[in-house]
């Protein structure tokens, strides 16, 4: 049996609290660092500094973005190996990398170190909440279940040093093999004190960490921007967290699936950063919200994107034409063609958010597109949208 949840958050007072952080330039928009980054159109076109590699360190070519798309091939289960190559000896990095502060070119793809091979994960057997002869998972001194996070505060309880560097960890209570998904959140730009719990309050998934399963988990870049005046620190620092993710849970829970999401810098970000070679065995979905749209590598990865309404329409609603250029330009279509889903419905209204979706889509795979109603920085957080959220990313578990 699972143990009782722990209490849930009261956003109540989240914009409040968030309204000062932003004062202090928390968000992207705040900074304008992100207008500066998007091009023309859709405005899903950020860019953030490209990792590349240092002298002597492993790397491997990214396809160009430009051009189409080729699809690859599938398996029975609609997406990529849920293994790969045992042996992480350590929680560290071998190598170094750099990363400039111009934007990212649009083509090609830069390469990217390597990152640690990680342990092969096992099949998943039995009840959804694993084996109640076994012994529920534990990690020393880091409490299982839902934390209480507010916009200005993380529990000290749900922090663990990886890397030297502070990083939020939420688990279930739940038996050893159960089926677990694992949700890593990148954030945008925000000041020291305000990356983690801003991120988890403007989306709160962590609220499902115990009733869906979830092993959420929020690290911090070195600087205010992921890749920015961070001397190459960021990347291997990723790596040491999905590498401690992996290694710390994966003989524990079954991890049926790993997400990635990024917000305005955080999204540009992670538009490069989702598509690093180490990663295809392990990244089954990206979460890309007021940044850029689907990345050249969905062709093996779920995407969804989210957009705010105001913010695309320079305060002003958009019409049903430019709804549908900015559906378009965000390129989901494109790849939920690839993995075998319907042609788009919608929008259906999930409390203030409207969104698109692509159904049927071959087992493994979910696309759609959402548009929230406001700017730049304003919240994901309402229940139906949270609800629906997590339901689709739960249906790609593999």
């Amino acid at each position: 049996m699972r143990n009782p949840r722990m209490a849930r958050p009261t956003l109540a007072a989240w914009w409040g609290a968030a309204a000062l952080g932003l004062a202090g330039c928390s968000d992207d928009k705040m900074q304008q660092a992100p207008m500066e980054m998007m091009g023309a159109g859709a405005g899903n076109d950020a860019k953030a500094p490209s990792p590349q590699p240092t002298a002597g360190s492993t790397s491997t070519t990214q396809p160009s973005a430009a051009g189409s798309p080729t699809m690859p091939a599938k398996s029975g289960t609609g997406g990529s190996s849920g293994t790969s190559s045992a042996g992480v000896s350590g929680g560290g990095v071998s190598g170094s990398a750099t990363a400039g502060t111009a934007g990212m070119s649009s083509n090609p793809m830069p390469t990217m170190p390597t990152m640690p091979t990680m342990p092969t994960m096992p099949p998943a057997t039995g009840p959804v909440d694993g084996d109640p002869s076994k012994p529920m998972v534990t990690v020393p001194n880091v409490p299982c279940g839902a934390p209480t996070v507010s916009a200005a505060s993380t529990p000290a309880a749900n922090i663990v040093k990886i890397t030297n560097r502070d990083v939020f960890v939420s688990y279930p209570c739940a038996h050893e093999g159960a089926a677990v998904t694992f949700y890593l959140a990148i954030h945008g730009t925000l000041q020291a004190g305000q990356k983690i719990p801003f991120t988890l309050s403007n989306f709160p998934i962590h609220k499902k960490t115990d009733s869906d399963n979830f092993i959420v988990v929020a690290p911090q870049a070195i600087g205010t921007q992921w890749g920015n005046g961070d001397n190459g620190a960021d990347l291997p620092h990723l790596y040491d967290v999905i590498n401690w993710v992996y290694t710390t849970f994966g003989q524990k829970f079954s991890i049926r699936g790993m997400w990635a999401s990024g917000g305005s810098w955080g999204s540009a970000y992670l538009y490069t950063f989702a598509c690093d070679p180490m990663l295809q065995e392990r990244l089954t979905g990206i979460r890309m919200i007021v940044g850029r749209g689907c990345p050249p590598c969905s062709t093996r990865l779920s995407c969804i994107v989210g957009e705010q309404e105001l913010e695309e329409g320079g305060g002003m609603p958009l019409s049903d034409a430019q709804k549908e250029m900015k559906i378009m330009a965000a390129n989901v279509d494109t790849y939920a063609k690839m993995h075998g889903c319907d042609a788009r419905t919608g929008p259906v209204n999930l409390g203030p958010v409207r969104a698109w979706t692509w159904p049927n889509c071959d087992k493994g795979w979910a696309h759609s597109y959402y548009l929230g109603p406001g700017e730049h920085a304003d919240r994901w957080d309402d229940p139906m949208y949270v609800d629906h959220m997590t339901k689709e990313m739960k249906a790609t578990d593999r």
